[in-house]
């Protein structure tokens, strides 16, 4: 789904998304299904699906196009199943959170800074959490050593 989000933004990645649209009285030409092709999509990152008509119709029409390109080469092995309208719309608002908040950490030091402490503090935890696995096996596999080379523990 990211990827055919940023597909139809014209973008090669998410390390430097595009500025928000602006909600303005003529409407955005991309959400005219004849121009989609041609014209990147673009959302008001500061608002929601709900709260914003505009990414909501840019939710829509990326959901539509991904769902008239199922059986392209690029998703032939994604069963039919997976493009129901409850998975599809869940995908979406997932992807779609996660984007907002990479443009609110590229343009917010502030943000920024919050979401790397958070990330550092994930990994700190992640090696943490390695180590003690990793002493404990140690540990069990030594006192199973112990056990066996003084008989009592048969194998």
């Amino acid at each position: 789904m990211r990827t055919h989000i940023l597909q139809m933004m014209g973008l090669e990645s998410d390390k430097e998304l595009p500025d928000s649209y602006v909600e303005s009285e003529t409407p955005n030409p991309s959400t005219d299904p004849s121009n989609a092709a041609h014209r990147p999509i673009r959302f008001i990152w500061n608002k929601t699906t709900k709260q914003s008509l505009h990414n909501a119709l840019m939710k829509k029409l990326v959901i539509s196009d991904l769902k008239d390109h199922r059986r392209s080469a690029t998703y032939k092995h994604v069963a039919a199943s997976e493009f129901t309208k409850k998975l599809m719309d869940a995908a979406f608002e997932q992807c779609f959170v996660t984007l907002r908040q990479k443009f609110k950490t590229q343009r917010d030091d502030n943000v920024a800074l919050k979401a790397k402490a958070r990330e550092e503090g994930k990994a700190r935890k992640a090696r943490h959490l390695s180590r003690r696995r990793i002493v404990g096996l140690f540990l069990f596999y030594f006192a199973s050593f112990l056990l066996y080379r003084h008989g009592l523990l048969p194998l």
